[in-house]
């Protein structure tokens, strides 16, 4: 009886999965949607914004359902702020889904300038 006991405790330890090995995968999927996200709207970025606005922004990060963009001068902050909802909007119709909620702007160097 002890016997049989010990092979049951011996089966359940061999088909367990470790809490880490598990954590690793799914933060790593979710990590790679984020990623895969920020890329299709970097790509898309002068479609959505239009080519004036691109060429004073970056997309910078994804947190959420909020999108983190760099901006050369508080003057296109400004501007940006304005319109920030038909940027969502655009965004969200470049995702193929209402991912974005909210942008933050933040002046910074803009790359390519």
């Amino acid at each position: 009886m002890v016997n049989l006991c010990i092979m049951k405790i011996r089966e359940k330890k061999k088909d367990a999965l470790h809490i880490g090995d598990i954590l690793s995968k799914n933060i790593g999927a979710l990590s790679g949607r984020v990623d895969l996200e920020l890329l299709t709207l970097w790509k898309g970025w002068t479609e959505a914004v239009g080519e004036e606005v691109a060429r004073h922004t970056r997309p910078k990060s994804f947190k959420g359902a909020l999108l983190f963009i760099t901006v050369d001068s508080s003057v296109w902050i400004h501007h940006l702020s304005m319109m920030k909802g038909e940027v969502i909007a655009r965004i969200n119709k470049n995702l193929g889904e209402e991912r974005l909620r909210d942008i933050r702007f933040s002046i910074g160097h803009v790359e390519g300038r």
